[in-house]
């Protein structure tokens, strides 16, 4: 076993990293992010819709049940990260965490599309109200189970390696694995579709059915990749920090503040964490009205849709596959920035074209495949945060080690965990809006919604990515760590090991 480092009296011992990783180590560890990837989908593309089109709470009231949940995001994230950095166990800092998170995740993420059969019968008024009640108790629970794993998970990954490099093959295996959790959920959603076609619905999607199937084998396979990744990586123990000594030194919540304001401080993280918050609160919102836009903008099939949902699926691969030799060979920055561009360019304009009768005829033989087109390529440019911006983050751990002597990579990823959540949260609500602000309401078939509200769609759902996208390029261009500037911050802390020999 390598020998443990002290740095200096505030600093707990600091494995050197091990070059490079075994592969089976890279393995299991990505695995875990699937459990994210299968609950970030299935919240993003699902739960809107199911709540709103299928079983009838307004569109108002299930953004405002997701903001509910948010908020309290706002206070778990940060306090999970500071936990998890102070934890000292047989069993490390994270792991307690992961196999803690394991089974709460799987059963809350089943009950959230489950609610009891009289509360989304009739839904008079107490009854939007009661499932309002239902919707925000179970979202708030599975996302906090989900907390209690990605948080940990992530700050795991930047501590398995020290590498500029290496850490972007880390955090790619992570995306790989949510992607491959993303592409389980589009396949088992359609299946059981497909499976459970009734008369009663004038399209299938509209069935609850369905999704109480889907609920159970998708909580059933989190609980497995979950504890899956949590076991395969526990030989990595030994090997990884332990809590610095200042890490116990405040309560709690003091941590937090503290830890959050300096954390602020540096450029990077802000113009990283805003940066990256605004560039998914618009792919939340694409992904959040994904399925009213298929039925009720696009005009597409069940089958047609999922073979988009494959097709985005095929270029998420394809672009981690590239954007990562990209990282390797140029720096991070720029990948970030062109992946955004490609996006940028293929989600909305396509959306503001179609909603002023300048596209493809539906009834067109090249209609359905612009859209798988247009579907590869934006999934294909976002496909570069993936990649990227996990690794980034990992880089900003150095630079706060540099300029505060602390080993806290929780309270960093805490805060990457809450921008996510708080993009796709706020992308929920956005859509909650806008369902309904177009006039959309439970049950109603395709074939009777008017051109009005096809077109609002359009042009709400393009409109919003333009102005987020596009704000969140005009933050990160602010990102400074570059690959030279790394390097130099981690030749100062490998200096600082090498005098306290």
């Amino acid at each position: 076993m390598t020998a443990a480092i002290v740095t200096d009296d505030c600093k707990a011992p600091r494995v050197p990293a091990q070059d490079p990783l075994p592969k089976s180590t890279v393995r299991w560890y990505g695995m875990g992010q699937a459990a994210e990837g299968i609950k970030n989908y299935a919240f993003a593309s699902c739960l809107l819709f199911y709540y709103t089109s299928v079983l009838g709470l307004s569109g108002s009231l299930a953004g405002a049940a997701l903001m509910v949940a948010l908020a309290f995001d706002a206070v778990t994230d940060p306090m999970v990260a500071v936990l998890s950095d102070r934890t000292r166990s047989r069993w490390g800092r994270r792991h307690p965490y992961l196999f803690l998170s394991a089974l709460p995740l799987g059963l809350f993420f089943y009950l959230v599309f489950v609610p009891p059969e009289d509360l989304a019968a009739t839904l008079h008024l107490s009854e939007q109200w009661a499932l309002f009640g239902w919707l925000v108790l179970f979202a708030v629970l599975t996302r906090a189970s989900m907390t209690l794993f990605h948080v940990p998970h992530m700050a795991l990954g930047a501590e398995l390696t020290d590498d500029f490099d290496e850490r972007t093959r880390v955090v790619t295996s992570r995306s790989i694995a949510s992607v491959i959790g993303t592409t389980l959920v589009v396949a088992g959603y359609f299946l059981l579709l497909a499976a459970m076609q009734s008369t009663e619905y004038p399209d299938v999607r509209l069935n609850p059915l369905p999704y109480s199937y889907f609920a159970a084998l998708f909580g059933v396979i989190m609980v497995l990749v979950v504890f899956s990744s949590a076991w395969g990586t526990r030989d990595r123990i030994p090997l990884l920090r332990d809590p610095d000594a200042m890490a116990s030194s405040r309560g709690v919540l003091a941590s937090m503040l503290r830890d959050m304001r300096e954390a602020l401080s540096l450029r990077s993280f802000r113009a990283l964490f805003f940066g990256f918050t605004l560039c998914y609160l618009g792919f939340g919102v694409t992904t959040a009205l994904g399925t009213h836009n298929a039925l009720y903008f696009w005009h597409v099939s069940i089958e047609t849709q999922g073979l988009l949902g494959i097709t985005v699926v095929c270029g998420s691969l394809g672009g981690m596959a590239f954007w990562k030799k990209v990282a390797e060979r140029t720096d991070k920055k720029p990948t970030f920035l062109a992946g955004l561009s490609c996006f940028m360019v293929f989600s909305a304009p396509p959306l503001l074209l179609k909603a002023h009768g300048i596209f493809p005829a539906e009834d067109s033989p090249v209609y359905v495949p612009t859209l798988m087109a247009i579907s590869f390529l934006y999934s294909f440019g976002i496909a570069s945060a993936m990649v990227v911006v996990g690794s980034m983050m990992a880089d900003i751990t150095d630079e706060d080690e540099l300029k505060f002597g602390r080993q806290r990579e929780g309270i960093f990823f805490g805060a990457l965990s809450f921008a996510t959540k708080a993009a796709g949260g706020l992308g929920i609500v956005i859509a909650g809006a806008a369902y309904d602000f177009v006039g959309l309401y439970k049950g109603l078939d395709p074939a009777d919604a008017s051109a009005e509200i096809s077109q609002m769609l359009g042009l709400i759902s393009g409109g919003v990515i333009l102005t987020l996208v596009g704000l969140s390029f005009i933050i990160f261009i602010r990102y400074d760590l570059t690959r030279e500037r790394h390097a130099g911050i981690r030749a100062s802390l490998d200096a600082a090991r090498s005098r306290s020999l």
